[in-house]
């Protein structure tokens, strides 16, 4: 038995990238995703690839696990499909964490895995569009972590000044 937020859950099914849980008596469904910090450092200064929104959101890359994907494997993939950064395994430093929150709007559990990439030299950011994302850019950290909208972000690129 976990206890979060002064509610019981319990681990019932595992289906991936899902896993359900049960609150109280109702049974949530757990969302696994995968957030991509992607920096290039030039002249000791760290920058770091950003999207914004429809909504003027401005966020780090994620996205959910597909069927037989590992962790590093869903992130790289959505890098790629959502900036049009290319990214391998061999750019990735560390596991930034983790953080879980609950979504009244779809009511699930949502759990996101972060993790630091560093590649050599910027490469241009195209937003996808499919996704609401209008714009992108390489921002040096301190202004990514001013303009980053959610607080998780926040405190992810904040974390990564302690990891280069």
């Amino acid at each position: 038995m976990l206890q979060k937020n002064k509610c019981t859950y319990e681990k019932t099914k595992t289906i991936l990238p899902e896993i359900y849980i049960k609150k109280l008596d109702e049974v949530v469904k757990q969302v696994i995703s995968c957030m991509g910090i992607v920096v290039c450092i030039k002249n000791s200064d760290i920058y770091v690839a950003l999207l914004r929104d429809v909504n003027n959101c401005w966020v780090i890359p994620k996205g959910h696990l597909e069927k037989n994907e590992t962790f590093i494997e869903t992130i790289i993939r959505e890098i790629k499909e959502e900036t049009n950064i290319d990214i391998n395994i061999c750019d990735f430093v560390a596991k930034v964490g983790e953080y879980e929150y609950y979504s009244d709007i779809e009511k699930t559990m949502k759990l996101i895995k972060i993790y630091l990439f560093r590649i050599d030299e910027f490469q241009p950011i195209v937003p996808l569009a499919e996704e609401n994302f209008v714009d992108g850019k390489w921002l040096p950290l301190g202004d990514a972590i001013g303009k980053a909208t959610y607080q998780e972000q926040k405190t992810a690129l904040e974390k990564i000044k302690l990891m280069l």
